[in-house]
């Protein structure tokens, strides 16, 4: 609660901070002046000298500081509380300014320090976060497929430096084709490194699974669930594409259903076989198939796609997604996703992503 006054304070403008401190150390000086006069007031006047170097600056301090002094010696030397001696009224002014001006000076420079380090630690986040988004890019396909099966394309974009979102593309064994999209849940490092874990585990069993998708999905789950608490999860697509048969076994561990929109013009979904990875330790999934035609298309998409806000809080959602995939469903897979991805930014209409938005299309040629 102290945190988020602090930072609305510091939205505040600084002209009405000042004010507010000023008034205070006015409202005191009057609380001072009908106070008994061996009820001393000086510890009270710390709090808006506090205030204004704080949240102003260091010259709005030594200004409050001023005007402390200002109403002491006002009280001290010419009001009815005077003191008989001019030199102790003098020399109490005096000090509690000294006192005063030195607070504001400890304060300022115990609040640069602060702010340093925090710039230092901001520095050293960003240079750590630029480091981990370089390894990660390197994660993904650099090129598509070498497949004359299929025409692909994948992209992600991270809404915080490093991405939760999967995709990926491997060239399997005897004419087979792997499309893979995935979500973790949550967002930043964490995310990332369970996103890491994921291609790795895919990797590994893919190439091992002898029983299709299914069996490499189950095995995946083992794996991701030793490695996370059961509030973390992702949830998976994982397709195998036959390039002489043009079947696509596919399975859908709790992901958005991803769009097969046929050269017919109709739309299929893609719809879910089983839980998300990381949830339930020895799940089993269904695994399903897809008999493709020549300018059939697949779109793979990640909620940060589907649910990306507008200024006004409605949500992109997959009517307007499937509008534009059946737009420009004749474009090569490229231009698909560049559609897609411009849409989503100009619904958005310059608002930052709050999620990860990753797109994978696929056209059979």
């Amino acid at each position: 609660m102290i945190a988020r006054l602090a930072t609305s304070l510091r939205r505040q403008p600084r002209g009405l901070l000042t004010v507010a401190g000023l008034g205070a150390i006015a409202a005191l000086a009057v609380g001072d002046y009908f106070a008994p006069p061996d009820v001393s007031f000086l510890i009270f006047y710390v709090a808006p000298v506090l205030f204004l170097v704080w949240f102003v600056g260091r010259r709005a301090g030594l200004l409050g500081a001023i005007a402390s002094a200002s109403f002491w010696a006002w009280e001290d030397v010419f009001s009815a509380h005077a003191y008989p001696s001019a030199t102790i009224a003098d020399w109490n002014v005096v000090v509690r300014l000294l006192f005063m001006v030195a607070f504001v000076l400890v304060v300022a420079e115990l609040k640069g320090a602060l702010e340093r380090e925090r710039q230092l630690a901001a520095e050293r986040l960003e240079r750590e976060i630029s480091i981990a988004r370089e390894v990660q890019a390197r994660l993904f396909p650099r090129t598509p497929p070498r497949t004359a099966a299929l025409d692909c394309d994948g992209v992600c974009r991270p809404a915080r430096g490093v991405a939760g979102d999967y995709y990926d593309f491997l060239e399997l064994d005897r004419g087979h084709v792997g499309i893979a999209l995935g979500d973790v849940a949550g967002k930043g490092i964490s995310a990332a490194l369970l996103m890491a874990s994921l291609q790795g585990a895919l990797r590994r069993h893919a190439s091992l699974s002898d029983e299709g998708p299914a069996e490499a999905a189950a095995a995946i789950n083992v794996q991701i669930h030793a490695l996370t608490d059961s509030n973390r999860f992702a949830t998976f697509f994982w397709a195998v594409f036959d390039e002489a048969s043009r079947i696509l076994t596919w399975v859908n561990a709790g992901h958005n259903a991803p769009m097969l929109l046929r050269r017919s013009g109709t739309v299929e979904r893609l719809t879910s076989s089983g839980p998300a990875l990381g949830v339930v330790a020895g799940a089993r999934y269904a695994q399903r198939t897809a008999v493709l035609s020549a300018g059939d298309a697949i779109l793979l998409f990640s909620d940060g796609v589907s649910e990306a806000p507008s200024p006004g809080g409605e949500e992109f959602g997959e009517a307007r997604l499937e509008r534009v995939f059946r737009d420009h469903a004749d474009a090569p897979a490229r231009e698909i996703s560049a559609a897609i991805l411009a849409a989503v930014e100009a619904f958005q209409a310059g608002a930052p992503p709050e999620d990860d938005m990753t797109l994978v299309v696929a056209r059979v040629r």
